[in-house]
């Protein structure tokens, strides 16, 4: 599991990426749920330079409040920006291509049935659905949640998209996901402060710590121990050198060890030879 996959996604169409206040929406949807959020940035009809600059105004509001910013699909755009994560889906790159491109992000990847869940065993995450019935795709038949909870029987975080309200949040939840993404019941309330307030009222809190991981800022659960990092971060501990607040750990000992606020932690990966 990912230490600090935000629990609501905010994700966009080409209506909603194209609109002009489409990052004063995202700020003032950051200002409410801060790391709890992460905005997808998903359009096929931005291009190019455009869909760079909207792109980095996207990062450059969500930063002071520690919303991720997720790509969609572009994981070139994802590593100029430096954003937290890349979705990709039917046609795209496959996850271990996207950590070539970029290797910063976290990689998740749009789900719809059993077979391309079971395809999807190398990303961190999956984006499951579509859950209920939605205008996003008219006249489709919806998965249900069956698609949540086989995504949730791989073990990988489940974000289920597709026709969620705040009402629904319980049920996918109790299905398996870790949170849920919405496109209109998001971007087009008048006061999408609201809107957010009451999607975060139907999700559970995670209690985030920030540490500092090879030079860069990231989130933890609070009082989690090393071991349970490494697994956070798919990392086998026995081919990782860890250093907690500059001293070098103990593999025996990694259980024992908790991470604290303002912990610096390096991680350095070796390999055998022969």
């Amino acid at each position: 599991m990912i230490a600090a996959l935000p629990r609501l996604h905010a994700v966009t169409d080409d209506r909603v990426a194209a609109a002009p206040d489409l990052v004063a929406k995202a700020t003032a949807m950051a200002a409410v749920a801060g790391q709890d959020l992460a905005v997808h940035l998903r359009s096929r009809a931005l291009t190019g330079q455009a869909f760079v600059h909207t792109a980095r105004a996207l990062a450059a509001a969500l930063h002071p409040y520690g919303s991720w910013l997720v790509i969609n699909d572009r994981a070139d755009v994802a590593r100029a920006v430096a954003a937290q994560g890349v979705v990709t889906g039917r046609g795209g790159l496959v996850p271990a291509d996207v950590r070539r491109v970029a290797p910063a992000a976290v990689v998740g990847r749009s789900v719809h049935d059993a077979a391309e869940t079971r395809a999807a065993a190398d990303a961190d995450f999956l984006v499951a659905g579509a859950v209920f019935p939605t205008t996003s795709h008219p006249g489709a038949t919806p998965a249900g949640l069956d698609v949540v909870r086989t995504a949730a029987a791989t073990g990988h975080p489940v974000i289920a998209i597709g026709g969620l309200t705040a009402a629904r949040t319980p049920e996918v939840l109790e299905a398996g996901a870790h949170g849920i993404a919405a496109i209109r019941a998001l971007w087009d309330p008048v006061d999408v402060a609201a809107a957010v307030a009451g999607f975060l009222d139907a999700l559970p809190t995670v209690d985030l710590v920030d540490v500092e991981i090879n030079g860069e800022p990231r989130h933890a659960r609070r009082g989690i121990t090393l071991a349970e990092l490494l697994g956070d971060l798919s990392l086998d501990a026995r081919a990782v050198v860890v250093e907690h607040n500059r001293h070098i750990v103990r593999r025996d000992t990694l259980g024992t060890v908790r991470i604290a606020d303002g912990d610096r932690i390096e991680l350095v990966h070796f390999v055998g030879g022969g």
